[in-house]
């Protein structure tokens, strides 16, 4: 219907609408910066319904019980691969190694797809553990991604990041795609679970994974599931988050562990009271991002380069109504060339996202770089990066992939202007700032992973 508005324009009363849905349905609440993503949930829901976008929205705030469950499904974060942040499977091993009998217990919470819960079963296989001694337990919200987690054929976009001899021993090729082989899914079980409404599913966990899911929460439900993570864990249990995510511990009563130039959290060996029974929490640590919110945000720098403080920065537009149109198309177009970069059709995602850089789309050119680098044409992807940053030469994102890019070429030097170049993009931005890009990242997880890249140097970084 006309008076229905469009996914990628809701005003914030049919937004709030949305969320309140959403709410109601799953006790989620996201977090301001993360409100927009609805609009794109709702369009990815009614194409997999195949209904018409208007019709769907009408359905969804009638509380159609079918139509809110395809939502829910659309609306939680998905994007994710083989062995991200290797360093944290690298601790979690060199641990599991020192427990000399008995079962290695695991929660992947939020798990999405999959692949982190067998890169917890792989890294420990690797590390010499027999598959009777390792459990894994993952869990997630989403029945369509526990489904695919289940059937665990994988596209190239998954296994992009993976080290070859893992790749050769855990996986099992099954045409353009990738099947994980019964050694590696044997100790892992999925089942469904709300981590804001449910209790624990399990607990006496010498591991908990949670990376990448707490950042898109307020801070009232941040605190209600970090408190049902932790409680889950004996005491001496690693509690893994994405870098981004540390500072959202504070209080809690964790020990930080220093972890190849970055940290992990873990449970004292006796178990402080839990945190309500407490008279008042522990002070915060205090961090050089903490230290930067509580001063306020610094100067911008006088250098000739654009200023970073606008959220969306654009190429110049050609007149206000045209731009707005177009801008819409564009953003349709990047996310189903996303969607199929993710289900490794890359020929499609790169007819998607050549027709965006028409349009002067710099996450277009990113996306058209990372297809290069799965491909293996990584002085192609750093052309076509390089075109992404002349679009927008404040894109962080952008200067990362040049890091990891030059890394691999063994172009240290300029591995290395071009992390400073990505630090200088994120000044002034807040920790919690989503960066614009292809993958999801915040500001502060990417400050905390070049600051990670710095401390241990350019050797074999991925």
């Amino acid at each position: 219907m006309s008076d229905v508005p469009r996914a990628d324009t809701l005003d914030e009363t049919t937004l709030s609408r949305v969320e309140g849905v959403l709410r109601e349905a799953s006790g989620m609440t996201l977090a301001s910066s993360v409100r927009r993503s609805l609009g794109t949930a709702l369009t990815r829901a009614a194409e997999a319904r195949g209904m018409e976008l208007s019709a769907f929205l009408q359905r969804l705030l009638a509380r159609e019980a079918g139509v809110v469950e395809s939502f829910i499904e659309y609306a939680v974060i998905g994007e994710t691969y083989f062995f991200r942040h290797p360093e944290h499977l690298r601790e979690l091993a060199r641990v599991a190694t020192e427990k000399e009998e008995g079962l290695f217990r695991v929660w992947s919470a939020g798990c999405a797809t999959g692949e982190e819960a067998y890169s917890i079963a792989m890294a420990l296989l690797a590390a010499g553990l027999p598959a009777e001694r390792i459990r894994v337990t993952a869990s997630d919200i989403s029945s369509r991604s526990l489904q695919r987690a289940r059937a665990a054929t994988y596209g190239p976009w998954s296994v992009r990041r993976i080290e070859p001899s893992m790749e050769r021993r855990f996986l099992t090729p099954q045409g353009d795609l990738v099947m994980v082989n019964s050694q590696a899914r044997r100790p892992v079980e999925f089942l469904r679970h709300n981590l804001v409404l449910d209790a624990a599913p399990v607990g006496d966990q010498d591991a908990v994974f949670c990376r990448n899911v707490l950042i898109y929460f307020p801070p009232e439900l941040v605190r209600q599931v970090l408190t049902k993570l932790i409680a889950a864990l004996v005491p001496g249990g690693l509690l893994f988050l994405a870098p981004a995510e540390l500072p959202l511990t504070n209080g809690l009563g964790l020990e930080p562990v220093e972890v190849a130039d970055t940290q992990v959290m873990r449970v004292p060996r006796v178990k402080p009271p839990p945190a309500e029974s407490r008279a008042a929490p522990a002070p915060p640590r205090v961090t050089p991002e903490v230290l930067r919110k509580l001063s306020g945000p610094p100067p911008a720098p006088a250098r000739p380069a654009p200023p970073p403080a606008p959220i969306t920065p654009a190429p110049i537009p050609p007149s206000p109504a045209p731009a707005a149109a177009d801008s819409t198309a564009r953003d349709d177009v990047l996310r189903q060339a996303l969607a199929a970069a993710q289900e490794g059709n890359f020929d499609k995602a790169e007819e998607l996202a050549r027709e965006a850089a028409r349009k002067l789309a710099p996450e277009a050119y990113l996306l058209l770089a990372m297809v290069a680098e799965a491909r293996g044409n990584l002085n192609g992807a750093v052309d076509l990066v390089r075109k992404a940053l002349y679009l927008d030469p404040q894109m962080a994102l952008g200067h990362a992939t040049l890091v990891t890019l030059y890394t691999r070429l063994n172009r240290r030097e300029d591995a290395e202007r071009a992390r400073q170049n990505a630090l200088r993009a994120l000044d002034g931005l807040d920790d919690e700032h989503q960066l614009r890009g292809v993958e999801t990242m915040t500001a502060g997880g990417l400050r905390q992973a070049l600051a990670v890249r710095s401390r241990a140097g350019w050797q074999g970084a991925h």
